[in-house]
């Protein structure tokens, strides 16, 4: 017997393109997934990253940075 009265909350993931211009990253666009984010990435002209989001409700996203184009990674 399963206990529905508290079930499970949902999770999901995507994967969002980000970009950097005029040193300020901004969110270029989000999708559901990963083969059409990372084909913008790879046609995208500025430096920019593809991020993996993962959202387990209610708890606050976690993030992971697949790949990023266009320019050596800083340290931080």
């Amino acid at each position: 017997m399963s206990d529905t009265s508290n079930p499970p909350p949902p999770s999901w993931q995507h994967y969002e393109v980000w970009a950097q211009k005029s040193g300020k990253w901004d969110k270029v666009a989000w999708f559901r997934r990963f083969e059409p984010a990372s084909a913008i990435l790879r046609n995208y002209r500025y430096r920019a990253r593809l991020v993996r989001v993962f959202y387990t409700d209610p708890a606050a996203p976690q993030t992971e940075v697949l790949a990023e184009v266009g320019a050596t990674r800083e340290e931080p």
